[in-house]
């Protein structure tokens, strides 16, 4: 009997303990101007997200099967020769290196107005050179 009085005892010591060190009431959330400002940045995302899906859904239907050429020849407007890299569709008798997305004028007009800012992907490989 003592004991069950002494483990009594010790449970309503630490009940009293953490009753009197838990935090207490609610935890203050963000004001009225943080709060509108947050809905309305989620409603530009979520028309940007829709933008975004209807290009993907509407443009990106397609790719076209190219080949990259190193070693071609071009002539410049002052008339003189250089050698670059040159990129051409490929035919059923060459293997493809590349797909280039068949997107059509509409589409790119529409990828390339700032307002979707798809035109900030950069090109992964560096750019030809001169020789």
């Amino acid at each position: 009997m003592k004991g069950f009085a002494l483990l009594v005892a010790a449970l309503a010591g630490a009940a009293l303990l953490y009753v009197t060190t838990a935090v207490g009431g609610q935890q203050a959330g963000p004001s009225r101007a943080e709060f509108n400002a947050l809905k309305k940045q989620v409603a530009t995302l979520k028309k940007d997200d829709a933008d975004f899906k209807a290009v993907l859904a509407t443009c990106f239907t397609g790719a076209v099967p190219a080949l990259q050429y190193d070693g071609y020849e071009s002539r410049a407007a002052d008339g003189s020769t250089f050698i670059t890299t040159a990129i051409d569709l490929a035919d059923q008798t060459n293997a493809p290196t590349m797909y280039l997305l068949d997107v059509g004028q509409p589409c790119a007009s529409v990828i390339n107005t700032a307002k979707l800012k798809l035109h900030a992907f950069k090109l992964l490989r560096p750019a030809a050179t001169r020789r």
